[in-house]
């Protein structure tokens, strides 16, 4: 598919979009959403519009302290959990926690 094949969806969305233009009015209340890279560039923006617009959002994190530093300016209900996706013990020990404390995952 060439460029030239696209055709926009009519959304009223564009490229230079924010995660808050496409959520307004949408209520994530009860849902479980995980980020990756959540606590940085977009991934942070992400989760700022999904947690306010109702969902508890977990963050995989590989610097704790940075994003402590970056996700305090997140209001809603966001948590931060280790991982290092280059890591697979790591990763299973992040699902495991997740697991455990999550009924359903809705998004990720």
């Amino acid at each position: 598919m060439s460029a030239a094949d696209q055709k926009p969806l009519g959304s009223g969305f564009h490229a230079k979009s924010e995660p808050h233009e496409v959520l307004t009015g949408v209520d994530l209340t009860g849902k479980t959403a995980i980020v990756t890279g959540g606590y940085s560039g977009i991934g942070l923006e992400t989760t700022r519009a999904l947690a306010g617009a109702g969902a508890t959002v977990i963050v995989p994190v590989r610097d704790p302290a940075k994003a402590a530093m970056n996700l305090s300016t997140v209001e809603g209900n966001v948590t931060s959990a280790k991982m290092d996706l280059a890591d697979l013990d790591s990763v299973r020990d992040f699902s495991a926690a997740v697991l455990d404390t999550v009924d359903t995952l809705d998004l990720l």
